[in-house]
């Protein structure tokens, strides 16, 4: 996706918090069905174990969040959100909303400088003002510096090589100042396409434990792009993971009026391929803001994505 997700979905965190729903314990539905995870061990701190992975969405500024979960009647399992580089407080909020409701935060931010400059270190003071305030909300944390980085490499400081080294040194200062935060690079699943003449081997960050990437399904009734299954894009990015973890920073899927039901089915099978092959966290990009067909939930998309996160292997934070 080529816009930036804060413009696109960036509700404020303000006010989020102080929003109640009559009549429905979010709190209290969301342990009727799903299994909690332990802040230490495993291959990251709140890792859900094999089989298990942490469900949500990204949620669109004209839908508030808490009246998404009160359709689904549970809160997500992960939140997506996304911040300009001077957004750190409201990263936190955020956080510590996502806390209290028990979604694993999955947060981006885009960095202060380019790569090279955070690579260097001479943005460090920035990163410890982002990172080090995380210790303090005890959870799994998901962090994300510069999501999608291929849409704005190019230029001097912004090359494959400077954006691992930031992100190799963002992962050494999060381990030190804050071990319960899991730096996640989140790449596009186009870098992995087959049919493309590139190295993905370029982006791809070494030291992170998770392995990041948007695995969407493109066809709308428009524009004539192939119909495709989660599962076979996924299967193109296992060369590079390896055996780590996976973490699905957005994915979606456009209904098709002509065959009511198949995008549906469609997200049946993407959590179904996702919890069997090594996806320990799956975030919707729930936003209507595209040149063709909506990407956001409604009708069968909605329904089975709340079928699915009322699944009894979809983690919890702890409390």
């Amino acid at each position: 996706m080529s816009l930036t997700r804060r413009q696109l979905l960036g509700a404020s965190t303000t006010g989020l918090a102080a929003v109640t729903l009559s009549g429905l314990d979010l709190a209290a539905a969301s342990g009727l069905s799903s299994r909690s995870t332990a802040l230490i061990g495993g291959r990251f701190p709140g890792d859900p174990g094999r089989g298990s992975l942490y469900y949500g969405a990204a949620v669109a500024w004209h839908q508030p969040l808490p009246a998404l979960e009160h359709r689904l009647r549970r809160p997500l399992s992960v939140h997506r959100s996304y911040f300009d580089p001077d957004a750190a407080r409201d990263l936190h909020d955020r956080v510590d909303d996502d806390r209290r409701h028990r979604r694993l935060p999955h947060v981006s931010i885009k960095p202060a400088g380019d790569w090279a400059d955070v690579a260097s270190g001479r943005r460090d003071k920035w990163l410890h003002r982002l990172i080090e305030p995380l210790r303090s909300s005890q959870v799994p944390v998901f962090l994300t510096i510069h999501h999608e980085p291929e849409n704005d490499a190019g230029r001097p400081g912004l090359g494959p090589r400077d954006y691992v080294a930031m992100q190799e040194r963002t992962i050494r200062i999060a381990r030190a100042q804050a071990p319960n935060v899991t730096v996640v690079p989140v790449l596009q699943h186009w870098t992995f396409d087959p049919r493309r003449r590139i190295h993905p081997g370029r982006w791809v960050v070494p030291g992170a434990r998770v392995f990041g990437v948007d695995i969407y399904n493109a066809w709308s009734p428009t524009n004539g792009m192939e119909w495709r299954h989660f599962g076979d894009k996924l299967d193109e990015i296992r060369r590079w993971s390896g055996r780590r973890p996976i973490a699905v920073g957005e994915f979606g899927c456009r209904r098709d009026p002509a065959k009511p039901g198949r995008a549906a089915h469609w997200m049946y099978n993407a959590f179904e391929y996702a919890r069997h092959n090594n996806v320990v966290s799956l975030s919707y990009f729930n936003s209507d803001n595209s040149r063709h067909e909506s990407w956001e939930l409604s009708g069968g998309r909605e329904e089975a994505f709340a079928r699915n996160l009322r699944r009894t292997c979809v983690a919890r934070i702890p409390n």
